[in-house]
């Protein structure tokens, strides 16, 4: 009879996708910055974390971390002055490359 694959102590299954990997690109899988065309990673890091408890509660943290920091910061606005700076800077910038 075989132990169980997974466990404390025990080594679980190889995964399609590495820990690692899924924690390297879990800020750009939650800001939905990894291309729409590329739907084979974006389902490859959700079968992931259907499959990895570590790396769902990873990924449930960051959840809660940036629920906080947007209700903290829902009423903060740039002051004017501020806001003309940068504005003025961006088109700056977007200027001088095109």
């Amino acid at each position: 009879m075989s132990a169980p694959a997974s466990g404390p102590g025990r080594r679980s299954a190889p995964r399609e996708t590495d820990c690692a990997e899924v924690v390297d690109r879990l800020y750009a899988f939650l800001d939905h910055e990894i291309s729409t065309d590329d739907e084979v990673d974006v389902g490859r890091i959700q079968r992931h974390l259907q499959e990895c408890a570590p790396c769902l509660e990873q990924r449930d943290l960051e959840m809660v971390v940036r629920d906080v920091v947007r209700r903290a910061c829902a009423s903060d606005c740039a002051p004017a002055a501020l806001r003309v700076k940068i504005i003025t800077r961006i088109t700056q910038i977007t200027e001088v490359r095109a």
